[in-house]
């Protein structure tokens, strides 16, 4: 059985490192990855995308303007030229000349800890880049599978036309979307009957269609009762800033994964709430 599934089954509480050890290193970085670890993470949550000579690199944004000293679409760039460019300096200088790490790096430092899960998630959208966008799902899978570890890993995406071809080629694999329905893009293909966790965001569409944040962290109840009984998905939430109230509101509400941008503060909040040993 794949260890997300038997996770959900235990009553326990996960707590998944959000690109690494997001607030206190570089995102998506291997000193991010590395102190997520250090911190006990159950496990981690990160983003992947494919380079134009064919090498699977970690990083959230289809753009590296944000994270690196660089410019342009990370699937018009080589490994060479991401090699290139700084992923750490913006963070700080601490950090200065933090590479782009590769999908193959990451797997040689997750490897040795069995029951560390890997929650990917496939940052190249079919709906903008087509058939290059399936590559990269192929090439992610083939990896994870010669490594064996197919065990500990579920898959993430926001687009519906990839979380239906995954459902369909790879369908031994758990499968994490969102809600509302809205917050994914492309066709209208209902993926909720595929998917193993939905995570809940605090957003919501007013009367003229614009999209907008609860001033609440929170979605009511209500909505997490629909999502795990009528839907039948587990549910788990991204937290920014993690809070004892906020943590155990969501834990109220029948959350069984967090995802948080620092996992030692939260992993820490979890013990004194009496979830963690």
């Amino acid at each position: 059985m794949n260890k997300f599934v038997e996770f959900i089954s235990s009553g326990k509480i996960m707590m998944a490192a959000h690109r690494g050890d997001k607030d206190c290193r570089p995102e998506n970085t291997m000193p991010a990855f590395r102190h997520a670890i250090e911190v006990g993470s159950d496990g981690i949550e990160t983003d992947l995308h494919q380079t134009k000579d064919g090498v699977i690199i970690m990083m959230h944004d289809l753009l590296v303007d944000r994270t690196t000293d660089g410019t342009g679409r990370v699937c018009d760039m080589t490994l060479d030229e991401l090699r290139q460019l700084d992923a750490g300096v913006k963070f700080s200088e601490e950090y200065k000349g933090t590479k782009v790490p590769t999908f193959e790096e990451f797997l040689d430092l997750v490897a040795p800890y069995d029951d560390l899960l890997l929650n990917l998630e496939i940052k190249d959208y079919p709906e903008e880049l087509g058939d290059f966008a399936y590559t990269t799902a192929d090439k992610i899978i083939a990896m994870v599978e010669e490594r064996g570890i197919s065990d500990r890993v579920m898959l993430n995406c926001f687009s519906r036309l990839m979380l239906k071809y995954l459902h369909e080629k790879y369908p031994s694999y758990p499968l994490h979307g969102f809600y509302p329905e809205f917050l994914m893009r492309g066709s209208q293909d209902y993926v909720y009957p595929y998917l193993t966790y939905a995570c809940l965001f605090n957003v919501y569409k007013n009367a003229e269609g614009k999209t907008t944040r609860l001033t609440e962290p929170l979605l009511p109840k209500e909505d997490f009762d629909f999502v795990k009984n009528e839907l039948d998905c587990a549910t788990c939430v991204c937290f920014a800033v993690d809070t004892p109230e906020k943590m155990q509101a969501a834990i109220d509400r029948g959350i069984t994964m967090f995802t948080c941008n620092d996992p030692e503060k939260a992993i820490r909040i979890l013990r004194e709430l009496g979830y963690r040993d």
